[in-house]
Protein backbone atom coordinates (compact mmCIF):
# COMPACT_ATOMS: atom_id res chain seq x y z
CA UNK A 1 0.00 0.00 0.00
CA UNK A 2 2.71 2.36 0.78
CA UNK A 3 4.39 2.20 -2.64
CA UNK A 4 0.64 2.46 -4.18
CA UNK A 5 0.81 5.89 -2.20
CA UNK A 6 4.51 6.93 -2.67
CA UNK A 7 4.00 6.19 -6.81
CA UNK A 8 0.08 8.41 -7.19
CA UNK A 9 1.72 11.34 -5.14
CA UNK A 10 4.81 11.37 -7.10
CA UNK A 11 2.59 11.31 -10.58
CA UNK A 12 0.48 14.38 -9.08
CA UNK A 13 3.46 16.37 -8.24
CA UNK A 14 5.04 15.63 -11.34
CA UNK A 15 1.62 17.02 -12.83
CA UNK A 16 1.51 19.77 -10.90
CA UNK A 17 5.49 21.10 -11.78
CA UNK A 18 4.26 20.30 -15.51
CA UNK A 19 1.03 22.55 -15.21
CA UNK A 20 3.15 25.63 -13.47
CA UNK A 21 5.14 25.82 -16.88
CA UNK A 22 2.79 25.05 -19.26
CA UNK A 23 0.68 28.26 -17.46
CA UNK A 24 3.34 30.84 -17.28
CA UNK A 25 1.79 33.81 -19.15
CA UNK A 26 3.90 35.03 -21.65
CA UNK A 27 3.25 38.96 -22.82
CA UNK A 28 4.01 40.80 -25.99
CA UNK A 29 4.65 44.26 -26.80
CA UNK A 30 2.27 46.69 -29.42
CA UNK A 31 4.88 45.53 -31.91
CA UNK A 32 4.84 41.90 -31.27
CA UNK A 33 7.99 41.79 -29.89
CA UNK A 34 8.58 39.47 -26.87
CA UNK A 35 8.52 41.36 -23.42
CA UNK A 36 11.82 39.93 -21.93
CA UNK A 37 11.18 41.48 -18.17
CA UNK A 38 7.99 40.19 -18.48
CA UNK A 39 8.98 36.76 -19.23
CA UNK A 40 12.19 36.78 -16.83
CA UNK A 41 9.47 37.69 -14.09
CA UNK A 42 7.53 35.05 -14.52
CA UNK A 43 10.04 32.48 -14.72
CA UNK A 44 11.74 33.60 -11.50
CA UNK A 45 7.57 33.04 -9.98
CA UNK A 46 7.72 29.70 -11.04
CA UNK A 47 11.34 29.26 -10.06
CA UNK A 48 9.88 29.77 -6.29
CA UNK A 49 6.36 27.55 -7.15
CA UNK A 50 9.23 25.07 -8.57
CA UNK A 51 11.37 25.03 -5.23
CA UNK A 52 8.45 25.36 -2.84
CA UNK A 53 6.57 21.91 -4.62
CA UNK A 54 10.09 20.24 -5.04
CA UNK A 55 11.16 20.62 -1.30
CA UNK A 56 7.69 18.94 0.29
CA UNK A 57 8.11 16.49 -2.16
CA UNK A 58 11.43 15.42 -0.60
CA UNK A 59 10.40 16.16 3.12
CA UNK A 60 7.19 13.29 1.75
CA UNK A 61 9.68 10.93 0.02
CA UNK A 62 11.92 10.95 3.13
CA UNK A 63 9.54 10.57 5.73
CA UNK A 64 7.74 7.52 3.55
CA UNK A 65 10.80 5.89 3.38
CA UNK A 66 10.99 5.22 6.76
CA UNK A 67 7.66 3.37 7.81
CA UNK A 68 6.10 0.19 6.40
CA UNK A 69 3.16 0.97 6.22
CA UNK A 70 0.47 3.83 5.75
CA UNK A 71 -2.14 4.85 8.31
CA UNK A 72 -5.86 5.55 7.35
CA UNK A 73 -4.98 8.75 9.27
CA UNK A 74 -2.00 9.72 7.32
CA UNK A 75 -3.68 8.87 3.90
CA UNK A 76 -6.01 10.96 4.28
CA UNK A 77 -4.42 14.10 5.75
CA UNK A 78 -1.78 12.98 2.89
CA UNK A 79 -4.30 13.65 0.58
CA UNK A 80 -5.53 16.72 1.65
CA UNK A 81 -1.67 17.93 1.04
CA UNK A 82 -2.07 16.83 -2.47
CA UNK A 83 -5.25 18.80 -2.76
CA UNK A 84 -3.35 22.06 -0.98
CA UNK A 85 -0.40 21.38 -3.88
CA UNK A 86 -2.72 21.40 -6.67
CA UNK A 87 -3.68 25.18 -5.85
CA UNK A 88 0.04 26.17 -6.33
CA UNK A 89 -0.51 26.79 -9.76
CA UNK A 90 -3.44 28.69 -9.93
CA UNK A 91 -1.83 30.77 -7.33
CA UNK A 92 1.45 30.99 -8.88
CA UNK A 93 -0.49 31.92 -12.51
CA UNK A 94 -2.37 35.19 -10.40
CA UNK A 95 1.23 36.19 -9.24
CA UNK A 96 2.60 36.26 -12.61
CA UNK A 97 -0.01 38.32 -13.96
CA UNK A 98 -0.51 41.27 -11.66
CA UNK A 99 1.93 40.80 -8.75
CA UNK A 100 0.36 42.65 -6.42
CA UNK A 101 -0.91 42.88 -2.10
CA UNK A 102 -3.99 40.99 -2.51
CA UNK A 103 -2.61 37.68 -5.05
CA UNK A 104 0.74 37.31 -3.10
CA UNK A 105 -1.67 37.57 0.42
CA UNK A 106 -3.35 34.66 -1.69
CA UNK A 107 0.27 32.89 -2.38
CA UNK A 108 1.28 33.57 1.31
CA UNK A 109 -1.60 31.99 3.01
CA UNK A 110 -1.56 29.05 0.84
CA UNK A 111 2.00 28.03 1.29
CA UNK A 112 1.63 28.15 4.94
CA UNK A 113 -1.08 25.90 4.93
CA UNK A 114 0.62 23.58 2.95
CA UNK A 115 3.79 23.70 5.05
CA UNK A 116 2.02 23.63 7.71
CA UNK A 117 -0.02 20.14 7.26
CA UNK A 118 3.19 18.44 5.40
CA UNK A 119 5.17 19.34 8.67
CA UNK A 120 2.83 17.78 10.84
CA UNK A 121 3.08 14.55 8.73
CA UNK A 122 6.51 14.35 8.97
CA UNK A 123 6.26 14.61 12.96
CA UNK A 124 2.87 11.90 12.45
CA UNK A 125 5.77 9.68 10.41
CA UNK A 126 8.22 10.15 12.80
CA UNK A 127 6.42 9.21 15.30
CA UNK A 128 5.77 5.87 13.47
CA UNK A 129 8.76 5.10 12.39
CA UNK A 130 11.08 5.45 15.45
CA UNK A 131 10.37 2.43 17.50
CA UNK A 132 13.01 4.24 20.97
CA UNK A 133 10.85 6.71 23.22
CA UNK A 134 14.29 8.75 24.01
CA UNK A 135 14.68 8.85 20.27
CA UNK A 136 11.31 9.63 19.42
CA UNK A 137 11.07 12.00 21.92
CA UNK A 138 14.07 13.63 20.69
CA UNK A 139 13.43 13.82 17.00
CA UNK A 140 10.35 15.32 17.53
CA UNK A 141 11.19 17.96 19.97
CA UNK A 142 13.25 19.24 17.15
CA UNK A 143 10.67 18.55 14.54
CA UNK A 144 8.20 20.57 16.60
CA UNK A 145 10.83 23.99 16.80
CA UNK A 146 11.72 23.44 13.44
CA UNK A 147 7.94 23.92 12.60
CA UNK A 148 7.65 26.69 15.23
CA UNK A 149 9.98 29.13 13.70
CA UNK A 150 8.67 28.35 9.63
CA UNK A 151 5.21 29.23 11.12
CA UNK A 152 6.39 32.32 12.77
CA UNK A 153 8.19 33.03 9.71
CA UNK A 154 5.62 32.85 7.27
CA UNK A 155 3.13 35.18 9.38
CA UNK A 156 6.06 37.62 9.48
CA UNK A 157 5.95 37.40 5.72
CA UNK A 158 2.21 37.71 5.07
CA UNK A 159 2.69 41.09 7.71
CA UNK A 160 5.56 42.11 5.74
CA UNK A 161 4.35 41.18 1.41
CA UNK A 162 1.54 43.98 2.11
CA UNK A 163 3.88 46.42 2.40
CA UNK A 164 7.24 45.27 0.43
CA UNK A 165 6.07 42.80 -2.22
CA UNK A 166 9.42 42.31 -3.88
CA UNK A 167 11.64 41.70 -1.12
CA UNK A 168 9.16 39.26 0.42
CA UNK A 169 9.19 37.62 -2.98
CA UNK A 170 12.98 36.93 -2.65
CA UNK A 171 12.39 35.33 0.96
CA UNK A 172 9.82 33.16 -0.44
CA UNK A 173 12.47 32.02 -3.08
CA UNK A 174 15.43 31.50 -0.19
CA UNK A 175 12.44 29.57 2.51
CA UNK A 176 11.78 26.25 0.24
CA UNK A 177 15.82 26.30 -0.60
CA UNK A 178 16.59 26.51 3.23
CA UNK A 179 14.45 23.83 3.91
CA UNK A 180 15.84 21.53 1.55
CA UNK A 181 19.28 22.37 3.02
CA UNK A 182 17.64 21.54 6.14
CA UNK A 183 16.05 18.19 5.33
CA UNK A 184 19.42 17.08 3.64
CA UNK A 185 21.33 17.89 6.89
CA UNK A 186 18.80 16.15 8.73
CA UNK A 187 18.83 12.82 6.64
CA UNK A 188 23.08 13.04 6.33
CA UNK A 189 22.57 13.31 10.63
CA UNK A 190 19.98 10.52 10.34
CA UNK A 191 22.10 8.08 8.80
CA UNK A 192 25.17 8.48 10.82
CA UNK A 193 23.44 8.40 14.28
CA UNK A 194 22.10 4.81 13.27
CA UNK A 195 25.35 3.67 12.89
CA UNK A 196 26.61 4.62 16.54
CA UNK A 197 26.14 2.68 19.90
CA UNK A 198 23.78 3.69 22.61
CA UNK A 199 26.69 5.20 24.49
CA UNK A 200 28.03 6.84 21.61
CA UNK A 201 24.61 8.47 20.28
CA UNK A 202 23.92 9.98 24.14
CA UNK A 203 27.41 11.74 24.08
CA UNK A 204 26.75 12.89 20.21
CA UNK A 205 23.60 14.47 21.43
CA UNK A 206 25.20 15.73 24.94
CA UNK A 207 27.71 17.60 23.02
CA UNK A 208 24.91 18.74 20.03
CA UNK A 209 22.53 20.93 22.36
CA UNK A 210 25.83 23.31 22.31
CA UNK A 211 25.70 27.07 21.35
CA UNK A 212 24.80 28.44 18.57
CA UNK A 213 28.55 28.38 16.65
CA UNK A 214 28.78 24.93 17.20
CA UNK A 215 25.20 24.27 15.52
CA UNK A 216 26.47 26.01 12.68
CA UNK A 217 29.59 24.08 12.30
CA UNK A 218 27.69 20.68 12.85
CA UNK A 219 25.10 21.97 10.28
CA UNK A 220 27.81 22.76 7.65
CA UNK A 221 29.78 19.70 8.17
CA UNK A 222 26.83 17.73 7.86
CA UNK A 223 25.91 19.27 4.39
CA UNK A 224 29.62 18.83 3.34
CA UNK A 225 29.84 15.14 4.19
CA UNK A 226 25.97 14.76 2.08
CA UNK A 227 27.78 15.91 -1.19
CA UNK A 228 29.91 13.17 -1.01
CA UNK A 229 30.28 9.66 -0.15
CA UNK A 230 31.53 9.66 3.13
CA UNK A 231 32.51 7.08 5.58
CA UNK A 232 30.65 7.29 8.85
CA UNK A 233 33.60 5.84 10.71
CA UNK A 234 36.25 8.10 9.98
CA UNK A 235 33.38 10.97 10.53
CA UNK A 236 33.00 9.33 13.94
CA UNK A 237 36.95 9.13 14.28
CA UNK A 238 37.08 12.72 13.76
CA UNK A 239 34.10 13.92 16.58
CA UNK A 240 35.79 12.03 18.89
CA UNK A 241 39.38 14.18 18.52
CA UNK A 242 37.13 17.18 18.58
CA UNK A 243 35.55 16.35 21.47
CA UNK A 244 38.72 15.25 23.31
CA UNK A 245 40.51 18.80 22.39
CA UNK A 246 37.11 20.38 23.53
CA UNK A 247 37.03 18.42 26.55
CA UNK A 248 40.85 19.36 27.44
CA UNK A 249 39.97 22.98 26.98
CA UNK A 250 37.26 22.95 29.08
CA UNK A 251 39.49 21.37 31.68
CA UNK A 252 42.33 23.32 31.32
CA UNK A 253 40.24 26.53 31.97
CA UNK A 254 37.92 25.27 34.79
CA UNK A 255 41.59 23.91 36.76
CA UNK A 256 42.87 27.13 36.31
CA UNK A 257 39.64 28.80 37.67
CA UNK A 258 39.66 26.45 40.36
CA UNK A 259 43.33 27.87 41.19
CA UNK A 260 42.19 31.40 41.39
CA UNK A 261 38.90 31.63 43.04
CA UNK A 262 38.85 31.65 46.57
CA UNK A 263 35.02 31.97 47.33
CA UNK A 264 34.13 28.51 48.71
CA UNK A 265 30.85 28.17 47.34
CA UNK A 266 32.43 28.64 43.96
CA UNK A 267 34.96 26.50 44.55
CA UNK A 268 32.47 23.92 44.82
CA UNK A 269 31.03 24.50 42.50
CA UNK A 270 34.23 24.80 39.65
CA UNK A 271 35.93 21.32 41.77
CA UNK A 272 31.99 19.05 40.55
CA UNK A 273 32.41 20.47 36.83
CA UNK A 274 36.14 19.70 36.72
CA UNK A 275 35.10 15.80 38.28
CA UNK A 276 32.77 15.56 35.38
CA UNK A 277 34.81 16.60 32.59
CA UNK A 278 37.26 14.31 33.97
CA UNK A 279 34.45 11.59 33.53
CA UNK A 280 33.93 13.05 29.88
CA UNK A 281 37.62 12.37 29.00
CA UNK A 282 37.39 9.03 30.88
CA UNK A 283 34.57 7.95 28.54
CA UNK A 284 35.93 9.28 25.33
CA UNK A 285 39.35 7.47 25.66
CA UNK A 286 37.24 4.32 26.52
CA UNK A 287 35.02 4.95 23.83
CA UNK A 288 38.08 5.45 21.43
CA UNK A 289 39.65 2.51 21.88
CA UNK A 290 36.34 0.18 22.10
CA UNK A 291 36.21 1.92 18.47
CA UNK A 292 39.75 0.37 18.05
CA UNK A 293 39.83 -2.76 18.71
CA UNK A 294 36.18 -2.85 16.98
CA UNK A 295 38.68 -1.57 13.52
CA UNK A 296 40.86 -3.74 14.05
CA UNK A 297 38.80 -6.65 14.33
CA UNK A 298 37.03 -5.84 10.80
CA UNK A 299 40.44 -5.51 9.58
CA UNK A 300 41.68 -9.04 10.34
CA UNK A 301 38.34 -10.42 9.17
CA UNK A 302 38.82 -8.76 5.78
CA UNK A 303 42.67 -10.23 5.56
Amino acid sequence: MKERVVLFSDAIIAIILTIMVLELPIKYAANGALNYASLFRAIGIYFISFCFVASVWFQMAYAFNAIEKVKNKILVVYMLLLFLLSLVPSSTRLLIEDTTQETLLIYGILTLIVTFTARRMVVSLTKQAIQDSESQKRRVDELNRQDMFSLISRLVLLVFGWYLIEPVLIIYLILPILAFMQNVADREEDNFVETLTPEQRSMYFEDRGGDLRTAAKRYSQLLRESLKDGDNKNRWSVLMDEWDKRVNQELSTKEQQLNQVTDAKEKAKLTFEVAQLKKQQQSIGMQRQRYQQRTARVRNQQK
